[in-house]
Order: structure tokens, then C-alpha cells, then sequence
């Protein structure tokens, strides 16, 4: 009789458990939708959204309202993000652009091809850019100080408190704010992307037929610290300062500390577009869809769209978006859908501003649910056989 009267302060005990994983679960805060592509989404520290939005500059506010939509000089194809919220833009035309509140074009440059990466200060005032002709530019209040060749592509260009990295078909370059060289290093294949941890500097080595990858981490002076072989094209790679996920065409989702060591690797059912990762949690986007990874490397949440789901990204704030949508010229559109895993009251905003009611299911609390009725009935099972 004792295992009857104490079962429903086990249940509430047990529910109560459940109730902090149940809320941690994903669920939809606002979207935000426009014509043509999306090719670039960038965030600055207090969650504000920058965007490459086919032929246009757009920012957003971290409750996804647009603040301003200005038009780019030919396609927008990189974004950075400035604590001032100030929105460097790179186009497929060869021109750097920076816009500011509201709508107002702050400064623009041509360079010599179409830019590929971009960054930018906390404060808006010092940008780098590196363009498809192989030079690296910085730029301080609009103003181009210096420009650097350092091969035939520059993949990418991260600017940092001590100066700028770059990487390119030849390896990846360290330069002083005042375009001093401070050390350079290559690889077997082209550097395409570089990324800054708290503890060192990540490259993403791939070659030219994109049959392996490597992820390799060096020290702030360029000394080789670890690296790891992939078999297959890594398309992405993202770190929050203290973790590095990469996917690809690699069929899983790997996530390493700053120490190189295997935190988790998850099968993908295809190929990842793109990753990103935050706090040991990992958002992945493939085919039409999109999953987040727990740091235990379990999927936590899995949601499919309709349209390609692009990109993925982590405000430092704590949501991530997903961007889903088509290319396709006849139907070319793209949606900034964010989640984020605080409670909500089921309402989502749209683009419009509109609230919609979303029902959701939790297979934690549906589990708890069972669980409970099948611990009930062996209970009674066992008092019934006394």
C-alpha cells in the first residue's frame, strides 16, 4: 500500500526532472522572407541579424523586424556585422559596401573582383575584404590603407585585435593592422576558411578536386598545434571560441574541442550545406532540412522545410536561424526562420508581424508520459499480487 501512496510524489518528482529537457527543446520565435537568395547571414554580440539578401543589404533586429533594405551594387554575397550595426557587404560586382541606420550607404569601394569575404570591427571602423583576384584589402573609416596579393583566391579574411588572417590558394597569411607580414604557412591544398578560437586559429585545408579536407589548428604564432584528415569535402566548419564543428560530404557531423580530441561525429541520412555551433550545441542544415545536435551527439531536434535549407547560424545571443528556400531563377526566394530554446507562449511572428499559433510535441515529455502509466501499472500489478 506504501508503493501506492508514495507513486504520485514519484510522478511529480520524475515530471519535474523532465520539465527543464522539455523546455530546452527548439521552438520557432519569428521569420523573416524576401525575394531572391540569401548568400550570407552574419550576427553581431547583441543578436541583431545582417544579411546578404540577393541584390540588397538587410538588417534585421533579434526579434526579426527589418531595419533597414538597401540595394548592393550586383549581387550580396558576403556580410559582416559590427557591434554598431554597421553592414559590410561584399557583391559578385567587385564592390565593398558598409551601410548604416536607416538605409544610409556609409562608404563603398571596387576592388579588382567579385569579394568573397568580408569582416569588420566591433566599432564599424576597420574592414578587411578579400576578393576571387587573390588580394587582401583593409580598410579603416572607408578608407583603403593597405592591399596585399597572396595568390590567386582569397577564400577568406578574419580580422582580429592583432591584425588580420587570410587564406587563400596558397596557404593562409598573418598581417599586422599595418599590413606588416607576420608569418604565412602552406598546406596541400587551398586554406577555405579560417576561424579564431579562444586558444588558436582553425584552417579548413581543402584541394582542388575536393577529395579529402583537413582541419587543422595552429598557435597565434603559426606553429602547428593538431590535425585531422577527413575523408571528403568538408563545406563548413563553425566555432563558438572552445568547439569546432565541421560537415560535408563526409555523411556525419563532427565536433571537436580545442584540443582536437572527438567530442562526437553524427551520421547525416546526406550531404551538410552548412554548420554551426554554440555552447557544445550544433545546428546542421542538409537536403531540406535541419537538425540540432546535443553535446552528447544526440539529434534533440529535427525539422524539415519547403525549400533548401542554405545556411544555419548562432547569434552569440543564444537563437539560431535557418535559411530555407530556392535559387531557382523562376522562383528564386529565401526564409530566415529562428528558434530558440527559452519558453514561449506557442506564438511565432512573422515576416508581417502576424502571430501564429504553433502546436508542438515533445517526444520527452510523451516518454515521461508512458513511462509513468507503465510504472503505475506495475505497481498495481505488484500490490494486487500481495
Amino acid at each position: 500500500m506504501w508503493m501506492m501512496k508514495m507513486f504520485p510524489a514519484v510522478l511529480v518528482l520524475m515530471l519535474t526532472l523532465m520539465l527543464p529537457l522539455a523546455l530546452a527543446e527548439p521552438v520557432q520565435i519569428w521569420s523573416y522572407t524576401d525575394q531572391c537568395a540569401a548568400f550570407s547571414v552574419s550576427f553581431n554580440s547583441d543578436g541583431y541579424v545582417g544579411i546578404a539578401f540577393g541584390y540588397d543589404a538587410e538588417l534585421l533586429s533579434p526579434d526579426g523586424k527589418l531595419i533597414f533594405k538597401a540595394p548592393t551594387r550586383g549581387i550580396a554575397y558576403s556580410s559582416a556585422l559590427s557591434d554598431s550595426n554597421v553592414l559590410l557587404i561584399g557583391t559578385e560586382g567587385s564592390w565593398v559596401q558598409a551601410f548604416s541606420e536607416p538605409k544610409k550607404l556609409l562608404w563603398e569601394k571596387k576592388l579588382r573582383e567579385a569579394v568573397v569575404s568580408v569582416s569588420i570591427s566591433p566599432d564599424g571602423g576597420t574592414a578587411v575584404a578579400g576578393d576571387a583576384s587573390g588580394y587582401v584589402y583593409l580598410f579603416r573609416n572607408g578608407e583603403l590603407r593597405w592591399e596585399k596579393n597572396i595568390g590567386k583566391y582569397v577564400w577568406s579574411a578574419v580580422l582580429y585585435d592583432g591584425g588580420v588572417l587570410a587564406g587563400s590558394d596558397t596557404g593562409i597569411y598573418a598581417f599586422k593592422l599595418d599590413g606588416t607580414l607576420l608569418w604565412k604557412k602552406s598546406f596541400d591544398g587551398a586554406v577555405r576558411k579560417v576561424a579564431l578560437l579562444k586558444k588558436g586559429i582553425a584552417v579548413l585545408v581543402v584541394p582542388q578536386d575536393e577529395s579529402w579536407s583537413e582541419l587543422v589548428l595552429l598557435s597565434g604564432n603559426g606553429s602547428l598545434v593538431w590535425k585531422r584528415h577527413f575523408n571528403g569535402y568538408i563545406r563548413s566548419i563553425s566555432t563558438d571560441g572552445m568547439y569546432i564543428a565541421a560537415a560535408g560530404t563526409t555523411g556525419n557531423v563532427t565536433l571537436l574541442d580545442s584540443a582536437g580530441k572527438l567530442v562526437y561525429s553524427t551520421p547525416l541520412l546526406s550531404y551538410a550545406n552548412d554548420v554551426a555551433t554554440f555552447n557544445g550545441y550544433t545546428v546542421v542544415a542538409y537536403g531540406k532540412n535541419a537538425e540540432l545536435i546535443a553535446p552528447n551527439g544526440t539529434v534533440e531536434w529535427f525539422e524539415s522545410f519547403n525549400g533548401t535549407a542554405y545556411h544555419v547560424g548562432f547569434s552569440p545571443t543564444g537563437y539560431f536561424v535557418v535559411d530555407y528556400g530556392s535559387h531557382e531563377i523562376d522562383n528564386c526566394y529565401s526564409v530566415i526562420a529562428a528558434y530558440s530554446t527559452a519558453p514561449t507562449n506557442g506564438r511565432v511572428e512573422d515576416s508581417k508581424g502576424e502571430s501564429l499559433t504553433e502546436p508542438g510535441y515533445n517526444p520527452l515529455v510523451a516518454g515521461g508520459i508512458l513511462f509513468g502509466i507503465a510504472l503505475l501499472g506495475v505497481l498495481i500489478w505488484s500490490q494486487r499480487k500481495r
